[in-house]
């Protein structure tokens, strides 16, 4: 399976070689050089910091270590969180990527869903619905009985990947700084 895909990213890659060589002498940009430029936009929308994360996550995904995430890659990542999602659904979530994901392809999706979500204020505008006084504050009880009992309901354990990441001060969740962290800004910003 693996030489498989290995063979038709050497075919892949001799195809864009031709089509250079083709476009030099047409004395047009190539097809390869453009996507460089479109997908390189990417890096822009993160920090230095922000895109090593990405590369180790990437990384660890990357379970062959060949520089893509492939159906058996995302099937090792799945095992791993003791799952067993079918064939088709593994190779639906790369049908966008045309069923292989390099690094910057990889960082231009998590960038489109960054910023594919909810704008800042409206989740801000959603925490400040439960912060009846208006402080920027909510409770940690409190929000943790709203995720478990209020809408796409937790369980504990997503309970506890959330906490991971949350700004907590005092058994207070600072729900600014916090809307910083879900939108990938930086939350030095914040005063």
């Amino acid at each position: 399976m693996a030489s498989k895909a290995r063979v038709q990213r050497e075919k892949e890659k001799a195809a864009e070689k031709k089509a250079e060589e083709e476009a030099k002498d047409a004395g047009t940009p190539s097809t390869k050089k453009r996507a460089q430029r479109t997908t390189s936009n990417v890096f822009s929308l993160f920090s230095q910091s922000q895109i090593q994360e990405f590369k180790e996550a990437f990384t660890m995904i990357d379970q062959n270590r060949d520089g893509f995430i492939d159906v058996e890659d995302l099937k090792d990542m799945y095992a791993s969180l003791g799952r067993d999602p079918s064939r088709s659904d593994l190779e639906e979530m790369l049908k966008e990527v045309h069923g292989q994901l390099n690094f910057t392809a990889f960082l231009t999706t998590f960038g489109e869903k960054l910023h594919g979500t909810d704008p800042e204020g409206t989740i801000m505008d959603a925490f400040k619905m439960f912060d009846g006084e208006n402080v920027g504050y909510l409770e940690e009880e409190y929000f943790k009985d709203l995720l478990m009992n209020v809408g796409d309901q937790y369980n504990q354990s997503e309970i506890n990947q959330t906490w991971k990441e949350l700004p907590l001060e005092g058994g207070r969740i600072d729900y600014v700084k916090f809307t910083k962290i879900l939108k990938g800004s930086n939350t030095e910003d914040v005063a």
